[in-house]
C-alpha cells in the first residue's frame, strides 16, 4: 500500500479543516488527520463564531473561498447583529453555533469533498530530507508520503489539563494529547513553547432558575457571514444574562487558595481577554458585577456554556461560586471547568505564506502559532492551505497586507510582533478599520479570490457585477444635481432637513446624516439595485472624506512596504542599530522596512539608520 499525498493536514478542528478543503479543492489529492474522527470542527470552548475583528476575518476567507460562514450561517441557534447604530466599521455579526450539528455537518462536508481523504490516526513524527518535509509518520509505524504538510494541531502538543491539584495527559479533556510530535520538531530545530488557555463548566438548563436571569434573542433576518447564504428565517433560540454578586466574590477569594493559578500549578501565560473568574477577582478586586452569559451549546442538548466563569479550580469551590449567582442557586454541573496548558511554534519562524523558516514544505496554522479564536484559525488554516499547494506548484504565494484585510492584519502582528499572550484579533490592531470593514469583504478581496481560484467563474463574475454597479451608480450620484425649489425645499422640510439654497449634487444630499438612498427618489431618478450595492453606495459616499484619509495613510504604508531589503541583510554590520533591534532583525529577516518598523523591537530611529544604509 503506497500512502503518498500532494497534501498533508495534521489536525481537524477550524485551522486543519480550512487548509484542507482548500487544498482539495484546488485539485490536489489531500488528506485530513485526526485524533479522533468524531471531533471534526469540535467548538472546544464557547461555540460562539464572530464579533468584533473576528467577523472580518469570516468574511474575508467567505469570499476566498472557504467554508467557516456559510457552515455557520446553516448550523447555529443565534445570530446577532451587533453595534448597527455605531459607525460602519464597528457593526458585526456574532453567532452562537449550534456545536453538535456544527461539528456533525462539517465532517459530512470532508467526506464527501473530491481529493481529499480523512483518516483518524495519531501522528508522530515529521519526516524530513536535506530540510524538506517529505512526509510523516503515525503511531502505528505507517509512513506517508508528501508534498507538503500543513500542521494545525490546537492544543494537542504536550497537552496538560488541569483542575485544581489534577494535571493529567489530554488535548482536550476526555481526549488524548499527541506526546511526541513536538519532539519531532524540536529534532528538526524548531522552537517551541508553551501557553495556556482555560474553559468554564458546563450547566444543565433544567437546572437554572429563568426568573432571575434576563433573556437575550437573537435576530430572525440577521446579516449573514457570508455572501453566498439564502436564508429567509433564522433559527432563535435565547441566551441569558446573569451577573456575579458581592457573595460571589466573596466565597472566590475565599477558595483562591485553590486555584491553580495561585498555587502554580499553572504557571504559563493564558489569554488576558478572556481571563478567568480566579483572574477577574486578583485583579480587580474592587468590581463586584462581572457579565456571566448563560449560552445554549446545541438544541440537541440541555448544556449551558457559562461564558464568564472560566476557571480551573477544583470541582467543589467551581460549584460553591456558580452557586452565588442569581438564577443558579440550585445548578447541576454537567462538566467542570478546567486549564490546559500546550506546546506552540512562536510564530517568528514564519514566512507570511505561512511556511516554517527551518523545515521547507511545513506550513502552520491556529493554536500551534500562538493564537486563540475558531476565526484566527480558520483563515490561518485557509491561508497555508492554499499557499501549500502553490509552492508546490511553483506559483507566488498569495499574501494579504495588513491594509488589505484583518486576514493580513492577523499575519504581520504573528510574524512581527511578540506574543505575550495568545494572540486575538481585534479591531484596535488595524490601522484602516474604515476601508476594512465586514461589509465589503467581496469587494476588497475578490482580485486575491480570482488568484487564488477556488470559487466558480460565475461567482466571480456576479461579484465584478456588483462591483462596478457600486461604481457607477457613484458616479452618477457625484453629476446629478439637485436644484433649490419650491418644491424640493418643502420636501427637504417635510424631511426634518434643512433647505438648499444653491444647486448641489445628489451625492452631497445623500451624505446627511439621517439620508439613505431611497429618500433620494424624491429628487432624482434612483435605480433598483441589489441591497449590497445599495449599502457600498451609501457608505462609500457617506464616508468619503475618511475613506480618503485612510487611503492616503496606506500610500505612505505603502512606500515603506516596496523598500526591499535584501535576502542576506546583515544587520550586525550597521553602525548605531541597538543591540535589541538587531537581535529582533535577525530573528524575524523581514522583506521590506516597511516589516521591519513593525518588528517588536525596532523603533523610528532603528528605521532611519536602516534606511540610510540600503539607500
Amino acid at each position: 500500500m503506497i500512502n503518498s499525498y500532494d497534501i498533508i493536514v495534521i489536525g481537524a478542528g477550524h485551522a486543519g479543516v480550512e487548509a484542507a478543503l482548500a487544498a482539495a479543492r484546488l485539485g490536489k489529492k489531500t488528506a485530513i488527520f485526526t485524533i479522533y474522527l468524531d471531533s471534526i470542527s469540535m467548538m472546544s470552548c464557547n461555540p460562539a463564531i464572530g464579533g468584533p475583528g473576528k467577523s472580518h476575518l469570516i468574511s474575508e476567507v467567505d469570499i476566498l473561498g472557504g467554508e467557516i460562514g456559510k457552515h455557520t450561517d446553516k448550523y447555529n441557534i443565534q445570530l446577532k447583529y451587533l453595534n448597527s447604530t455605531k459607525g460602519v466599521a464597528a457593526r458585526v455579526t456574532r453567532a452562537q453555533a449550534d456545536k453538535y450539528w456544527y461539528r456533525v455537518k462539517m465532517k459530512e462536508v470532508l467526506e464527501n469533498t473530491e481529493n481529499l481523504e480523512v483518516i483518524q490516526e495519531v501522528i508522530d513524527e515529521i519526516l524530513v530530507k536535506n530540510g524538506k518535509i517529505v512526509g510523516v509518520k503515525s503511531s502505528l509505524g505507517i509512513e506517508y508520503k508528501s508534498k507538503a504538510v500543513v500542521l494545525a494541531t490546537g492544543t494537542f502538543l504536550k497537552g496538560r489539563v488541569v483542575i485544581g491539584d489534577i494535571k493529567y495527559n489530554s488535548g482536550r479533556q476526555g481526549e488524548q494529547s499527541s506526546e511526541k510530535l513536538s519532539d519531532s520538531l524540536i529534532k528538526n530545530g524548531i522552537k517551541i513553547e508553551r501557553f495556556q488557555t482555560a474553559t468554564p463548566p458546563r450547566i444543565d438548563k433544567r437546572t437554572i432558575d429563568f426568573e432571575k436571569v434576563t433573556e437575550l434573542k437573537g435576530e430572525d433576518n440577521p446579516v449573514y457571514f457570508s455572501i453566498f447564504t439564502k436564508k429567509e428565517h433564522n433559527l432563535n433560540i435565547p441566551t441569558w444574562l446573569t451577573y456575579t454578586t458581592k457573595e460571589t466574590i466573596k466565597v472566590t477569594n475565599e477558595l483562591l487558595k485553590f486555584s491553580p493559578i495561585v498555587t502554580g500549578m499553572i504557571d504559563t501565560k493564558g489569554p488576558r481577554h478572556c481571563p478567568s473568574i480566579d483572574r477577574k477577582v486578583l485583579n480587580f478586586p474592587e468590581k463586584e458585577n462581572h457579565q456571566v452569559f448563560l449560552e445554549q451549546e446545541s438544541v440537541e442538548t440541555n448544556e449551558i456554556y457559562v461564558n464568564g466563569m472560566t476557571t480551573s479550580m477544583p470541582p467543589f469551590a467551581q460549584e460553591k461560586m456558580l452557586k452565588t449567582l442569581p438564577g443558579l442557586e440550585n445548578v447541576k454541573i454537567m462538566r467542570y471547568g478546567y486549564g490546559i496548558e500546550y506546546d506552540y511554534i512562536p510564530p517568528f519562524q514564519l514566512y507570511p505564506n505561512y511556511e516554517n523558516k527551518i523545515v521547507k514544505n511545513l506550513f502552520l496554522a491556529g493554536q500551534i502559532n500562538g493564537t486563540s479564536g475558531y476565526e484566527e484559525a480558520a483563515a490561518q488554516g485557509f491561508m497555508a492551505g492554499v499557499n501549500a499547494v502553490r509552492k508546490i506548484e511553483n506559483k507566488e504565494p498569495i499574501i494579504i497586507r495588513r491594509d488589505e484585510g484583518y486576514i493580513g492584519v492577523l499575519t504581520d502582528d504573528l510574524i512581527n510582533k511578540e506574543l505575550l499572550e495568545p494572540y486575538r484579533v481585534l479591531p484596535s490592531r488595524a490601522e484602516y478599520r474604515l476601508i476594512l470593514r465586514q461589509d465589503n469583504s467581496f469587494i476588497r478581496m475578490l482580485e486575491k479570490s480570482k488568484e487564488i481560484g477556488i470559487l466558480k467563474k460565475e461567482q466571480i463574475e456576479h461579484f465584478e457585477e456588483l462591483k462596478e454597479a457600486i461604481n457607477v451608480e457613484i458616479n452618477r450620484l457625484k453629476n446629478l444635481k439637485v436644484y433649490p425649489g419650491l418644491e424640493n425645499n418643502l420636501v427637504l422640510e417635510g424631511m426634518g432637513e434643512k433647505p438648499i439654497k444653491k444647486a448641489i449634487t445628489a451625492a452631497e444630499l445623500l451624505k446627511r446624516n439621517r439620508f439613505s438612498y431611497n429618500d433620494l427618489k424624491y429628487f432624482v431618478d434612483i435605480r433598483e439595485y441589489p441591497k449590497k450595492v445599495i449599502e457600498q453606495v451609501e457608505i462609500e459616499i457617506k464616508y468619503e472624506d475618511f475613506i480618503e484619509r485612510e487611503e492616503k495613510q496606506i500610500k505612505r504604508f505603502k512606500k515603506l512596504e516596496n523598500v526591499k531589503i535584501p535576502k542576506n541583510f546583515n544587520y550586525s554590520n550597521v553602525n548605531g542599530l541597538s543591540n535589541i533591534a538587531v537581535d529582533a532583525l535577525n530573528k524575524t529577516k523581514p522583506f521590506s522596512v516597511g516589516q521591519a518598523s513593525r518588528i517588536s523591537g525596532v523603533s523610528p530611529g532603528d528605521i532611519a539608520i536602516i534606511l540610510s544604509h540600503i539607500k
